[in-house]
């Protein structure tokens, strides 16, 4: 750019600029939270939710194996939701939706945070079983901690708050928010340590109680499906020994890695993810015309990007005249 200064011409130095910020910004982290509750609440739309499929196939296989107090309490919830089920069920899509339309929008956001969290606890417990957790049988193959409980520990990470000095700070900072990723992968090889799945038959069994005939998934997914647990059923011991060994250590990776050295472990750990969103979490399930949410393995791999150590990025030099 040329400038008029007393008729002399000077060539202006050249200038360098740095900006820095997250992989994933506070923004766009909102936009994904409340495109997935929106997502969420179309699901529960589907017209196989409004028959007793909902009922009998997703809510009550979770009650076999939970303590006996916590079970007598879903089988209420299955019987007062099989009494009211469309109304419910509307419920239900109405709330996710509101949810999903305010955080799109940017209105409300703190009152909308609040409000999926107490959201996703209610269906946490009554709908998917605490996802299996006190009984023994959970396990990210089969979607633990659930989807629904990942949702609002997110949205943490945009919750807007101002600072003693003013600033505007999410409530969970990236470095909080990349430490509970860590500790999800230590959780993950805890819940593949237990009895229940050094048994035999058990992974291929999980595995094969994702296949869906008749559906879109039976022909995009259930050919994986029916591989994989083909492939696992007599070698079940040595691959869950390599999944605690791969957890533990993605986990203690994250966990303990500078941030100049983060970049292949989150890498990885998308990776892993994937194959198990494919091979043993069936794409949650959306296929099929009763999968309520994406499952696990999505959630993460936001949580995984929005983990990403600090991006610099620097503008070209700029060069110019002074008249």
């Amino acid at each position: 750019m040329k400038l008029s200064l007393h008729g002399q011409e000077h060539l202006s130095g050249s200038q360098t600029s740095t900006s820095e910020g997250p992989l994933i910004s506070d923004t766009l982290l909102r936009l994904i939270i409340g495109g997935l509750w929106l997502l969420d609440g179309f699901l529960q739309l589907q017209p196989g939710m409004f028959t007793m499929n909902m009922v009998n196939g997703i809510m009550a296989p979770v009650i076999d194996g939970q303590p006996a107090p916590i079970a007598a309490s879903m089988h209420w919830i299955v019987a007062f939701t099989s009494a009211n089920l469309t109304a419910i069920n509307l419920c239900i899509a109405i709330v996710q939706i509101v949810l999903g339309v305010l955080l799109l929008t940017g209105r409300f956001v703190k009152p909308a945070i609040i409000a999926s969290i107490i959201w996703a606890l209610i269906v946490w417990y009554a709908g998917e079983g605490m996802s299996l957790l006190l009984t023994g049988q959970a396990s990210i193959l089969t979607g633990a901690p659930g989807a629904v409980i990942l949702y609002p520990i997110i949205a943490l990470a945009f919750y807007p708050r101002k600072t003693a000095d003013g600033e505007q700070k999410p409530l969970l900072s990236r470095l909080w928010l990349r430490r509970i990723f860590a500790f999800f992968w230590i959780f993950a090889a805890l819940l593949q340590a237990q009895p229940y799945w050094w048994q035999d038959g058990q992974i291929s069994q999980a595995v094969g109680s994702m296949l869906s005939p008749g559906t879109l998934s039976a022909l995009i997914v259930d050919p994986s499906l029916q591989w994989f647990a083909k492939a696992t059923v007599h070698s079940e011991i040595a691959l869950n020994i390599v999944l605690i060994a791969v957890f533990l250590a993605l986990g203690i990776g994250i966990f303990f890695s500078k941030e100049e050295h983060l970049r292949p472990w989150l890498i990885a750990s998308i990776v892993v993810l994937l194959l198990i969103w494919w091979f043993a979490e069936a794409l949650g399930m959306i296929l099929t015309g009763m999968g309520t949410d994406p499952n696990t393995g999505p959630l993460l791999i936001i949580m995984a990007l929005a983990s990403w150590p600090v991006l610099s990025k620097v503008t070209a030099p700029t060069k110019g005249k002074q008249e």
